[in-house]
């Protein structure tokens, strides 16, 4: 059950037994401004993040229309019908009807998006009303690190805790290996992976989550894969810190190296963390639940694991991405199984509803049943927290589980849990890495819209003409234009120079495109999946080279009888030109008159070409 839940039922609890003189005759309030002691939290910031390890204050004033004496509790109001939790209780008004809490805990309302107020002491859900002017606040948490707090291995950091809040999200996550809510050594509790289900306006958060322990790896299969740990180095069970605590915390070996950090943009509410997680071996044979006979101490497997949560979309949506790495100098195999859980309410009852790549709409699966591996990344399943109730339901949830690598295969625990599997090869001191995107919403468009976005942010769109080259020249009045388009959620049309071109495999297209003459701009436009668009431009100059004259042509012409000078001028008017001139003996024609030529006359030849002429030189 999330903090906010539990911290609900306490106070109303507190409120039954409380005596109905608390109340005050103050009826209405404001509050004027409240400011955070966390550096770099302006103030009155809408979004506030409250550590626990060095812990949060909060200080706020006011006034009201009460007078000196009367009490107040500064209360946060969520969901509807109202619950709240007391941020300062039983808090006197001052002179002219001001108040102030001074420094006061942040924590008390940590994990809500709220209305904050200023009530009557003793108020209740009635006092949820315009008469107490409400700030809209939401305040999230992180516990940085958690160590063990007794045994042999009292102060080593094991875990951590982040608990992210917007207006319209609430998402946990811990260390990778957290154990199971009966084991677990922390409070409060969250999954290892990414547990998330959307708030609405009246920030009511969703009653089952779509997204739970997402992308967990923890110290047990559940017998799905054969008994093993989820996470394998070189064939042997390994756990993070906290699995091993979670196993055997008083052994020796325990990682002692684990960290984790968290940036927050109070502007926005979103907020990353970044841990590193060694994982150890148990020093002995490699049994599927280790008890300390089997286990005697820990020791380093040579891996690491960086993981890196980010928030955005208004904290619906999740981009984890884990970072293997050998820590020994050593190249490593590693098995991994991550580990999803869909819906916290009635965890039994078979109604989850799974959606993988390929498949068209909602099933339901029995625990040991198989899915083979995707075909091909990035790619999503969709999941549904209840296929009995109605798209919509402000109870239940849709979510999205997108991912970068394609899983080798799929495998269930249960209707409610299915582990996915990826096989990695760390190269010597190398690294490799895992993305996976988990989105939430509250009907199946979201979820799919979500998804498609979640693939292009594992394969951005993008556009690409690789032929021809910008501002070339072209002498033909057509260019054949080619280039790739892909987007992680699919290429859905792509046009060029106004005309529909299909893409091919890989991303591959081709484009025939007429040309006018001189310069030509000319465009593609790609639009993917999620409906997002690319453009890319090409200019080619198109040359039209002037006609070329009609080539030259000598025709020897008719020069018999001529004298030698009118034919030398006949052949340079038909574009010849005199060549050797040979004397002969002729009867018919007088001296220097020509009596043949070579070529004959009337051949062609081409322009310029020489004729040998024959001159008589008499008898």
């Amino acid at each position: 059950m999330p903090r906010l839940w539990i911290a609900a039922i306490t106070f109303i609890a507190a409120l039954a037994v409380m005596p109905a003189a608390a109340r005050a005759a103050v009826t209405s309030s404001t509050i004027s401004s409240w400011t955070s002691s966390e550096p770099g939290t302006p103030e009155n910031a809408s979004y506030l993040l409250s550590l626990d390890n060095t812990p949060t204050t909060v200080r706020v004033t006011g006034t009201t229309n009460g007078t000196a004496g009367d009490l107040l509790d500064i209360v946060c109001f969520y969901g509807s019908p109202s619950h709240l939790s007391i941020l300062a209780g039983s808090l006197a008004v001052g002179q002219g009807g001001t108040f102030d809490t001074g420094n006061v805990p942040l924590r008390a309302i940590a994990g809500h998006a709220c209305r904050l107020r200023a009530i009557p002491r003793g108020g209740g859900a009635a006092d949820d009303t315009s008469s107490f002017a409400a700030q809209r606040i939401a305040v999230s948490e992180a516990d940085l690190p958690v160590a063990l707090a007794s045994g042999p291995n009292a102060g080593t950091p094991f875990n951590f805790y982040v608990n992210a809040v917007t207006f319209t999200s609430f998402a946990t996550w811990s260390a990778v290996g957290t154990p199971s809510r009966s084991l677990a050594t922390i409070s409060p509790y969250a999954c290892g992976g990414p547990n998330a289900a959307p708030i609405d306006a009246a920030f009511n958060v969703a009653d089952n989550f779509a997204i739970d322990c997402a992308g967990s790896l923890l110290s047990d299969d559940l017998g799905i894969w054969g008994g093993r740990s989820e996470v394998q180095v070189d064939g042997r069970n390994a756990y993070d810190p906290a699995a091993a605590a979670g196993l055997l915390p008083n052994l020796s070996g325990l990682p002692t190296t684990l960290t984790a950090s968290v940036r927050f943009d109070p502007t926005s509410g979103l907020l990353s963390s970044t841990s590193n997680e060694p994982f150890v071996f148990c020093n002995g044979p490699n049994a599927e639940i280790p008890t300390s006979s089997t286990c005697p101490s820990f020791v380093g497997a040579g891996v690491n694991l960086q993981r890196t949560v980010t928030t955005s979309d208004g904290g619906r949506v999740m981009t984890m991405t884990d970072t293997w790495s050998s820590s020994d100098g050593a190249a490593h195999a590693v098995d991994l199984l991550y580990d999803d859980v869909v819906g916290v309410a009635g965890f039994a009852d078979g109604s989850r509803g799974w959606q993988f790549p390929g498949q068209i709409g909602f099933s339901q699966y029995a625990g040991g049943a198989s899915v083979p591996g995707a075909s091909a990344a990035p790619g999503s399943i969709l999941v549904r927290t209840n296929v009995n109730a109605a798209d919509g339901d402000p109870g239940e949830a849709f979510g999205a589980i997108s991912f970068g690598t394609a899983p080798t295969g799929f495998r269930f625990a249960s209707n409610s849990e299915l582990e996915e599997h990826h096989d990695l090869v760390l190269p010597a001191g190398g690294t490799a890495s895992l993305t996976y995107v988990y989105s939430i919403g509250y009907t199946s468009a979201d979820a799919s819209a979500l998804a498609l976005a979640g693939q292009d942010r594992l394969q951005p769109l993008a556009l690409a003409i690789t032929s021809v080259a910008n501002s070339s020249t072209a002498s033909a009045p057509a260019a054949t234009l080619t280039g790739t388009a892909t987007a992680g959620s699919g290429i859905t049309s792509l046009v060029v120079a106004g005309q529909a071109v299909p893409v091919g495999a890989g991303g591959s297209w081709s484009a025939k495109v007429p040309l006018s003459p001189g310069p030509n701009v000319i465009s593609a436009v790609a639009t993917d999946g999620a409906g997002a668009t690319a453009q890319a431009q090409v200019r080619v100059v198109y040359q039209v080279l002037p006609a070329s004259p009609p080539a030259v042509i000598c025709k020897v012409p008719r020069t018999k009888g001529m004298k030698l000078a009118n034919a030398e001028k006949a052949l340079r008017r038909d574009h010849c030109r005199a060549g050797r001139i040979k004397r002969v003996r002729s009867r018919k024609l007088r001296r220097g008159r020509v009596v043949s030529t070579s070529p004959r006359a009337g051949r062609k030849l081409r322009g310029g070409a020489k004729v040998e002429l024959f001159v008589s030189k008499g008898a």
